[in-house]
Order: C-alpha cells, then sequence, then structure tokens
C-alpha cells in the first residue's frame, strides 16, 4: 500500500510539473505572483519554494564573482527570472491539481489543515526549546521570510499530498469487482495468496533488567510458572506477530526456538528502559489461501490494479483539460 502510495505521488509530481493552458500576463495587488482560478498566491510562497534567497547568499559567500554576473548583468538577471518563472509554474500547477481534485467533490478540509500546521508550529518550536523572539531568524535560515510564508508553505504541500491520497481513496471505493474478475485473479495468482507465517506470544513488561532476571530466574527454578506471572501481572500483554516482518528484533528469535521456549530478559524499549520476557505460544507456518480466505486481498489489488490504471491513462487526460479550461494570471510586475 506505501509502495502504491508512493508511485502515485511520482507520477502526478511529475504531471504537475507540465504545464498546458495559456499564461495571462499582468499586473496583480503587491506581494502576489499568481492567481489561479480564484486562488491568489503569494510571493513570499514563491521565494520559500525556489530558495532563491538561500540560494543568492550561498553563492555571494562561495562565488563572488558569479554572484556579480548573475545579478548585475542583462543575461544574468534574464537567468534568474527564467528559474523563478519554472518555480512559478510547479507551484500553479500543484495549486491547479488540488483545485481539480476538489471538483471532483473531494474535501480537502483546508480549514483543518491549516489549524492543524498552525498548531504542530507551535507544538513543534515549544517542544523544542526556541524563544518566541528567535523563531523569526530560525525560520529565515531555513529560506522562510515568516512565520505566514512557513505556514502556507507546509499548508499547499500537506493539500497537494492529501489531494493525491484521497483522489486515490475516492477511485478505490467508487471502483466495483465482479465475481468473475475475482475468481480469474485468485486463478491466475493463486500463489500470491498466502498466509506469512507468524507466532502467537505472550510479553511481560518490566522497567528494570534487574526485576526481568529476577522473575526469569525464579520461572526457570520451578517456583512459578511463565502464565501464574502473566495473569498476575497488569503490564503484560499478548499478541500476533509476522514472521516476515525483519525489522521486527524480535522475529528472529521467535523463528530459532519452538512454543513453550521463554527467552530472557529482551530490551523491549530503549527510550523508556524496559525489558521484557517473551514466551512462545503457537507457531503458523506459511500456507495458500482459499478463495474464500483470499477475497477481501484479491479485492483489494484488483481496485489498486484499476486505481493504477487511472492515474496512468485517464488522469493526465483529465487534468490537462482542467488546465486549458483554468485562469492562470501571473504577476507581470515580477515575471
Amino acid at each position: 500500500m506505501r509502495k502504491k502510495t508512493n508511485l502515485l505521488l511520482l507520477f502526478v509530481f511529475l504531471i504537475s510539473t507540465v504545464l498546458y493552458p495559456k499564461i495571462i500576463y499582468q499586473p496583480l495587488e503587491q506581494a502576489i505572483f499568481a492567481k489561479v482560478n480564484d486562488e491568489t498566491l503569494s510571493e513570499e510562497l514563491l521565494i520559500s519554494r525556489s530558495m532563491i534567497v538561500y540560494l543568492l547568499s550561498d553563492i555571494y559567500n562561495s562565488y563572488p564573482e558569479f554572484y556579480s554576473a548573475l545579478t548585475r548583468t542583462a543575461t544574468g538577471v534574464e537567468l534568474m527570472d527564467i528559474y523563478l518563472q519554472d518555480q512559478a509554474l510547479k507551484i500553479v500547477n500543484q495549486v491547479l491539481f488540488i483545485q481539480f481534485v476538489e471538483q471532483k467533490n473531494i474535501d480537502l478540509q483546508r480549514e483543518q489543515t491549516w489549524s492543524n500546521i498552525e498548531e504542530n508550529f507551535s507544538k513543534t518550536f515549544k517542544d523544542a526549546g526556541i524563544p518566541e523572539g528567535e523563531i523569526d531568524n530560525y525560520l529565515l535560515a531555513l529560506g522562510y521570510t515568516s512565520k505566514t510564508n512557513y505556514l502556507e508553505d507546509a499548508y499547499y504541500s500537506t493539500l497537494y499530498n492529501n489531494s493525491i491520497s484521497a483522489l486515490y481513496t475516492k477511485i478505490i471505493q467508487e471502483t466495483e469487482i465482479t465475481d468473475e474478475e475475482m475468481t480469474v485473479e485468485y486463478q491466475n495468482n493463486k500463489t500470491n495468496y498466502k498466509s506469512d507465517p507468524a507466532a502467537d506470544i505472550k510479553l511481560i513488561i518490566f522497567n528494570s533488567t534487574e526485576d526481568a532476571s529476577y522473575t526469569y530466574n525464579r520461572i526457570i527454578e520451578g517456583y512459578y510458572t511463565y502464565d501464574e506471572v502473566f495473569e498476575q501481572t497488569e503490564s503484560a500483554t499478548s499478541m500476533r506477530i509476522n514472521l516476515k516482518d525483519d525489522s521486527n528484533s524480535l522475529v528472529q528469535t521467535i523463528k530459532n526456538n519452538p512454543p513453550g521456549f521463554i527467552t530472557t530478559p529482551l530490551l523491549y524499549d530503549s527510550q523508556n528502559n524496559t525489558y521484557a520476557l517473551l514466551k512462545i505460544e503457537r507457531k503458523y507456518p506459511e500456507k495458500q489461501l482459499t478463495f474464500e480466505e483470499a477475497k477481501d486481498q484479491i479485492i483489494f489489488n484488483l481496485k489498486d490494479k484499476k486505481a493504477q490504471e487511472y492515474f496512468d491513462k485517464i488522469l493526465p487526460t483529465e487534468f490537462q483539460k482542467f488546465q486549458e479550461e483554468s485562469l492562470i494570471i501571473l504577476n507581470s510586475d515580477m515575471f
């Protein structure tokens, strides 16, 4: 699922950098670089996205002669204008895509998105211990001219990513799959529909390695059983663990030991410095799923394929038509 979403993200990003419609150049309000249909885009957003302040500063410090040629000659100024216009059109097309998704009756919850970003901004700087008076300097070092500029950049980036996910979800939800399609998919790709190897385990969590070691020794010496401790401990939990998940440090231990095996104390949470005793209850080998067992996965895979076909074949045409019907104005005082 995550891999597929990343593919869609890359695909839409590529089409978002190609601009089809005619651009109108006319004066706009000061500090506005573009108007996309009825939505205005600030000059600050263009400055931060293009990183022009950071780039020029870096060039000035590292290559002063090139900086002079870039800012004081007609050729250099023209080169910067071309770069800024290219960056402007990329932003415009991302906003166009957001609007394109919204005209499909998909609510991207703009107000809530802005509110969440603003709340996260305040929490992040508070947690980092950065004083209010130093925030502007910190943002400037990142290429943002103000807090509003930072929020606006994050706002449009979030809206754009959310629009891709929301459109994908809409296509998935609206796609219908027939019984015949499911049968053919299962028969043709039967080997893909298997359950992953798994295991049921019990964990007893301790606040220190000393407590865990003491309890382990008492269990091994026969003073009480693991299950007795498990039932009497509030921090005990049970779960099923996927044995194909190599990122989980417990997987190899479980693979190499039989049901009933009890581990020596293991580091459970390095941040909280907690330890655990683990008991393997039952292990489940990989097995072929029946049609009924695999039905939900079959439906998802078929819908996912159809969604990918939409993004590959239909979306580019739909989006191009929306672009051509849109009104895009760039500020003639800037470009």
